[in-house]
């Protein structure tokens, strides 16, 4: 995985939203979001004020040593795009960087590690000076095309503004996004670009704050699909190209002619599909909500088949063979791992203590920046992320990474969750580590039997929980040939879990080299197979109806599994493809029948991704409940019914409110705001509440309010703190506009309501303001929707700001 692809920093006052970032999708039904182990958290890097531009020839490389990737030097001579007319050409191509300071250049590729083969790039740094702090991000240009590769403006610009309705359609915005192209990347032709048939991707838009269209163009290589190369543009709603992204790697494509004919790959590939029972998490917000007991595709059978081999290839580049998976239990060791009993969190010192006493922590790293955060697998749990490296060499290389050993550890249980002795150098060591004094090299069934000693050591209930994934030698030895690598699933209730187990690794000796878990808990009532009632013969046809397989290019590698680089290359590939666009991430739920998506917040654009509704035909707020429902803030029930009528509770308008203001609030809940809120960790409202304190929008709340009916006379209460005129309300108390309303002496906070009424939130009924009438589901909707078009009126801005 390449990491730091775009640095966007900034010094002073925090920005609030959250950088887009697409989702690579590896595999048909699985998808496989790769997170960084044991990351290194580096200091703030401070933006310079300085305008002057400096140009570094470098190789590349983040640390030392030659690059992964095999790529030489990179030489400026070779460069047919100067560095100014690079900068120009951005400045061209974003009219917004008339602002921007650069602050350096750069030849080469310096912000990515693994280096990639193309150097003949020019890296732009930007600075931005926004009010009392200082923005900064990066573009690249290729330096032999003068092709745009990236830039994402991330400063802002506008203040407090109106965003909704959008200046443009998003049919007006696919026009722009298509012209830019044709004048950012002169290298392609207008044949060679395709917009692709659907959007998938996690950084679902807010309804407060500004509107953006997010599109993707597939590029056709030869004539057939680059399955990997493709465009990432988004527009925003003024017409404003803020973000694009296009891979930088130039690799070489194999002829599109196959020698296997699509006939007999597809006969392979529907012979070979099998399917497995397991629980799968469903994903919402970035966390896990749901567990769903599933007909999932078993190990492998979904990978592409290779066009010119008729074998299928794995993740590695490696071509499968006919070795079967089996799986054996894992016996029970004489060290087992013990959780700890106190309810009081580990120290950082307490924590790198009890892992510098179970592993191997190379001579001469310290520990250093021990950081204490929510995990980001589980929010419930708390975790030490500690990190032990060398003292730093090369302080004038801004992206050097000193070798470093990283751990990641349950604050309460000081259960080893991750752990890797070599965090930034993948595959072998910079330097070999020195052999344990007297020890011999173990062999492949000595490193299997260690490597389960390990697992009993560091996961509870090993022998009882867990099954040894057995691939054979020759998958398990690593190419350097001094690590074995294992891997084993979880079960509960003699069912497999489905996404994701232990990855365990061990060097020659013995030594604990990787080590992750996946670390969703299984909830304790779900059903086990008795319930099941949708046979093994009947998900595999479903699964095959849904299917066929399309002769396009792939690239595979340009990421890390299990600690180990995997060199990018392009191949010639019959992959399989959806019928149905949406199905690619659904898996077929057991017990019901029905297909169920696993990530809630992925979401279609183009194809009509969000069916409507059944009962808003012809409805009132029709409009203002669809908008809700294209946005994912409103969702309907299984039987398609969106009930508008339905009254809803003070938690819900909460959930509502909050999700149109950050789709992530989960990620940024602050442990300050929990308390202030007065809300317990285990409450299903404890995010949302959370995050409605963080932005100021209510304090302390009884959660027992959570589940009652919201009154109108409550929203109101809730609007004027939103729009931030709650301290105007004692002033507007004996507003005469309060006195109209026939049921006056019913309003126990006029001030409030005055505000709502004043600003058109809400409104009188039939000569009542009826301040204790619950608020329907239509209600909230049209309230929201006039709250969207409320921004840039008032003073201040509604929402992040």
């Amino acid at each position: 995985m390449k990491r730091l692809k775009h640095q966007v920093y900034k010094v002073g006052k925090s920005s609030g939203r959250k950088p887009s970032v697409k989702l690579a999708f590896l595999g048909l039904i699985a998808l496989s979001v790769a997170l960084p182990q044991g990351a290194a958290f580096a200091e703030d890097v401070a933006a310079s004020s300085t305008s002057t531009t400096t140009v570094v020839v470098d190789s590349g490389n983040a640390g030392t040593g030659s690059s992964i990737s095999g790529n030489t030097a990179a030489d400026p001579s070779k460069a047919k795009i100067t560095k100014d007319q690079a900068i120009a050409k951005v400045r061209e191509w974003f009219p917004a960087l008339e602002a921007a300071t650069v602050s350096q250049v750069e030849y080469g590729v310096n912000n990515v590690y693994p280096a990639p083969s193309n150097q003949d790039v020019w890296t732009i740094q930007w600075e931005v000076e926004v009010e009392n702090g200082s923005y900064g991000f990066s573009s690249q240009v290729d330096a032999i095309t003068g092709d745009l590769i990236n830039t994402y403006i991330s400063f802002p610009r506008e203040g407090n503004k109106s965003y909704y309705p959008p200046k443009i359609t998003r049919e007006q915005a696919l026009e722009k996004a298509k012209a830019f192209i044709s004048k950012a990347v002169p290298s392609l032709s207008v044949d060679e670009v395709k917009e692709s048939d659907s959007m998938f991707f996690s950084d679902a838009p807010t309804l407060l704050g500004p509107v953006n269209y997010s599109f993707s163009f597939s590029i056709l290589k030869n004539g057939l699909t680059s399955g990997f190369e493709s465009i990432y543009i988004t527009i925003t709603g003024d017409g404003e190209v803020t973000q694009f992204s296009r891979p930088g790697e130039k690799l070489d494509y194999p002829s599109s002619v196959p020698t296997v004919s699509k006939a007999d790959a597809e006969m392979k590939f529907r012979e070979e599909f099998q399917v497995e029972l397991g629980y799968v998490p469903v994903y919402k917000n970035g966390v896990i909500s749901d567990w769903v007991l599933t007909w999932g595709p078993a190990s492998d059978t979904t990978q592409p088949i290779n066009a010119l081999t008729g074998h299928k290839i794995n993740n590695e580049g490696e071509e499968i063979t006919a070795t079967k998976v089996t799986y054996s239990d894992v016996p029970t060791g004489t060290k087992l791992f013990q959780p700890r009993t106190s309810t009081t969190e580990l120290t950082s010192d307490e924590a790198a203590k009890l892992v510098e006493q179970i592993v191997f922590i190379p001579e001469g790293r310290e520990l250093r920046y021990p950081n204490l955060d929510q995990d980001y697998q589980n929010p419930e749990r708390k975790t030490w992320r500690l990190r032990w490296e060398e003292e730093r060499q090369n302080m004038a290389e801004p992206f050097y990474f000193p070798a470093q050993s990283s751990a990641t550890v349950d604050a309460l249980t000081g259960q080893i969750l991750e752990f890797q002795i070599e965090s930034y150098n993948y595959g072998e060591p910079r330097e070999p580590l020195v052999a344990p004094s007297g020890a011999t090299k173990l062999d492949y069934e000595q490193a299997k039997q260690r490597a389960l000693e390990w697992v009993n050591q560091l996961y509870p209930q090993a022998s009882r929980d867990l099954k040894l994934m057995e691939r054979g030698e020759s998958w398990s030895r690593l190419s350097n040939g001094e690590q074995f690598r294992f891997e084993l699933n979880r079960y509960v209730n003699d069912i497999p879990v489905l996404s994701g187990g232990i990855t365990i690794t061990v060097d020659a000796y013995g030594r604990l080299f990787f080590y992750s878990i996946s670390r969703g808990e299984v909830p304790a009532n779900m059903p086990d197979g008795k319930a099941v009632t949708v046979t093994a013969e009947q998900a595999l046809k479903s699964y095959l109806d849904n299917y066929e397989l399309e002769l396009q290019y792939t690239q595979i590698g340009g990421y890390t599994i299990d600690n180990t680089y995997v060199e990018p290359k392009v191949y010639l590939v019959y992959s399989p493809q959806a019928k149905d666009p949406s199905k690619p991430y659904q898996v077929l739920n057991a017990v019901t029948g029905k297909w169920v998506t696993s990530f809630e917040d992925l979401r279609t654009e183009q194809m009509g991704g969000n069916v409507e509704p059944k009962d808003l035909k012809g409805h009132w707020a029709e409009a203002d409940l669809k908008t809700l429902v294209q946005y994912r803030i409103l969702e309907q029930d299984d039987q398609g019914n969106l009930k508008p009528e339905e009254s809803i509770t003070l938690g819900e308008w909460l959930t509502y409110a909050v999700k149109a203001a950050n789709p992530y609030y989960t990620g940024y809940v602050q442990a300050s705001s929990s308390a202030k809120a007065g809300i317990p960790v285990d409450h299903p409202y404890y995010q949302v509440v959370s995050y409605a304190a963080e932005l100021g929008w209510i304090e302390s709340i009884d959660p027992s309010q959570l589940d009652k009916v919201l009154t109108r006379e409550q929203l109101a209460v809730l609007l004027t703190s939103i729009v931030k005129y709650d301290r105007l309300a004692t002033f507007y108390g004996k507003d005469v506009l309060v006195n109209q309303f026939s049921d006056t002496e019913k309003i126990t906070r006029p001030g409030e309501v005055a505000i709502a009424v004043r600003l058109g939130l809400l409104q009188g009924q039939n000569g009542k303001f009826n301040p204790q009438r619950p608020v329907t589901k239509a209600e909230a909707a049209s309230i929201l929707m006039r709250l969207v078009k409320l921004q840039g009126k008032t003073d201040q801005s509604i929402g992040l700001e």
